[in-house]
């Protein structure tokens, strides 16, 4: 997929996002996860995509969001906003 094509279906700042971390455009639509406001609001989404059921954990369960956001985005890099898998 071209450049102009990845623009036209998600947004310049995404793709240029990915550009920033130098990496091959080839690999985009793969590693492209959103745009999320920061680490834990991404690692949140993604729980909830995968698990659905861990978000509904009796109240005397705490998740340290934190904590597991951090260990989550070792396979992830983060640009101005816009999230990637690692590949």
């Amino acid at each position: 997929m071209t450049r102009k094509e990845l623009v036209d279906i998600y947004s310049e700042e995404a793709v240029k996002a990915y550009e920033d971390l130098d990496f091959d455009l080839e690999y985009f639509n793969q590693a492209y996860q959103g745009e999320y406001g920061d680490d834990i609001s991404f690692v949140r989404d993604l729980i909830e995509q995968i698990s659905p059921e861990v978000l509904e954990l009796p109240p005397y369960i705490h998740i340290d969001w934190e904590w597991t956001a951090k260990d989550v985005m070792i396979d992830y890099n983060e640009q101005n906003g816009h999230y990637f898998r690692k590949l």
